[in-house]
């Protein structure tokens, strides 16, 4: 995902314009993992600014369908 999606230009422009990109590595944040059920990876998060979870994405899409989903979490 970080090679072939988030290096996408465009994926890269959505998520830093967009978005407050933070990227986790599970294995070193397992509290995390079990906070917020991650069963998978890679998985992305999309929180409200109040902290309630607005969108989930999980598994590999490539940036066109990455950025469709990405729409669907700011609509």
């Amino acid at each position: 995902m970080v090679r072939e999606t988030h290096a996408d230009a465009q994926v890269a422009n959505a998520l830093n314009t967009r978005f407050i990109p933070v990227r986790l590595e599970g294995r070193q944040h397992m509290d995390l993992v079990q906070q917020f059920s991650v069963r998978g990876a890679p998985t992305t998060l999309v929180f409200s600014p109040d902290g309630r979870e607005l969108h989930r994405v999980v598994g590999f899409l490539p940036p066109a369908e990455y950025l469709a989903e990405l729409d669907k979490a700011k609509a």
